[in-house]
């Protein structure tokens, strides 16, 4: 009882619980459309920030982290198609354009095709590379023909939004981050977009301590997969040194980057899902719940320090909304986003514009799963029926 008055009261934050947990229909919230908007930017403009300022201290950081945490601007010049948010926009795109929430593989070979010629690495570089030769998606993430995918970061990095069009809907929300994912990536970092799509789903609507959303969010992994071992290891290492973040980060170095963990078959390296959520896990925990803090501390911890940026910001932005960022005192980011590498895409929109692509997914996502356009305290809202964090098949 305890704990459905617990989850009861953190999911009315923001909006009204109009169903008891207890009742046999599923639990819901009530949302005005601005605030669920308001929430989307906040997710998509933080993981813009996060991955393109991020970008100055990837792979900066291997042997020790940054000495010190690092200041960084909010993107005065607007934001730009970097591949920690331009295969999601592409994909994005499509979905709205063609009235598709799972765009099939035949016709993401062809998207692929026409867009992803540049600015892809690794796995998602090979699956390109294996569609010229007539492989098609899900098979282009085949660790027999895709050397990569059985650890590379793809299945964090292109996932995320994924978590903002599906609001309190983690398993959707995961079910859809799997989707896209399975393109290039296969094994554990299958486990990274499940976790990282249902940790923003639930970031969304719930409120309370991020570290109970971490620990929420590992009911839709493996238990003994990788990636569950290394946030309960975040979560350990912070208890153990809540006020010291570098020793929390040198353990990993040493457990997880020097030397094989019982759950791999070799070193987790610096651009695998388990080393680099472990490093995005524990940003989220040093940076409490502070945007521009989180941020400091996704950069500063090292590895792939972009991406992990651009999924903390992400979480921490869809927790608190843009209006939020934007009254942060070196905020001056302009409404624009630049594409330079997508053809089939506009070359300039508005990140608004971005968002109201989001925010239309978003309302296709709450519709399909039961809920309902209302109008709440005079405008117009949604019913959102809630979903419990579960583990998806892999396949």
């Amino acid at each position: 009882m305890v704990l459905v008055m617990a989850i009861q009261a953190a999911w009315a934050a923001g909006g009204r619980a109009a169903e008891a947990l207890s009742s046999p229909r599923a639990e819901v919230v009530e949302r005005t459309r601005e605030h669920l908007r308001d929430h989307i930017y906040g997710g998509w403009a933080g993981m813009l920030i996060g991955g393109i300022e991020g970008l100055a201290h990837e792979f900066k950081y291997t042997e020790e982290p940054r000495a010190s945490l690092p200041d960084y601007p909010l993107l005065p010049q607007g934001a730009r198609s970097d591949d920690d948010n331009d295969i999601e926009w592409v994909h994005l795109y499509f979905m709205d354009k063609e009235g598709a929430l799972k765009l099939p593989y035949a016709r993401l070979a062809e998207i692929w095709k026409a867009n992803m010629n540049q600015g892809v690495w690794c796995a998602n570089e090979q699956a390109r590379k294996l569609m010229n030769e007539g492989v098609a998606p899900p098979d282009t993430s085949d660790p027999g023909r895709n050397s990569f995918s059985a650890y590379n970061l793809a299945g964090q990095f292109t996932v995320e939004s994924y978590g903002m069009i599906a609001p309190g809907m983690p398993r959707t929300a995961a079910e859809l981050g799997l989707h896209y994912a399975r393109i290039s990536v296969s094994g554990e970092p299958l486990q990274a977009a499940r976790y990282w799509t249902t940790l923003v789903s639930l970031a969304a609507v719930r409120e309370g301590a991020i570290e109970h959303l971490l620990r929420a969010a590992l009911a839709a992994v493996d238990p003994g997969s990788a990636h569950a071992e290394a946030v309960r290891d975040a979560l350990d290492q912070f208890q153990a040194h809540p006020r010291d973040w570098k020793a929390a980060r040198q353990h990993f170095h040493a457990k997880w980057f020097l030397k094989a963990p019982k759950t791999a078959p070799g070193k987790w390296n610096d651009n695998s899902t388990p080393l680099n959520g472990a490093m995005v896990a524990l940003a989220l925990l040093y940076g409490a719940g502070d945007f521009y803090r989180t941020g400091q501390y996704a950069m500063a911890l090292g590895y792939d320090a972009d991406c992990n940026a651009a999924t903390a910001c992400a979480v921490v932005g869809t927790r608190v909304g843009f209006a939020a960022i934007a009254k942060l005192p070196n905020f001056q980011m302009p409404d624009r986003y630049v594409n330079r590498t997508r053809p089939q895409l506009p070359g300039e929109c508005r990140i608004s514009d971005q968002v109201d692509v989001l925010v239309r997914l978003a309302e296709r996502v709450i519709l399909a799963n039961g809920g309902e356009a209302i109008s709440v305290d005079g405008k117009a809202g949604f019913r959102i029926h809630l979903q419990r964090p579960a583990l998806l098949p892999s396949k």
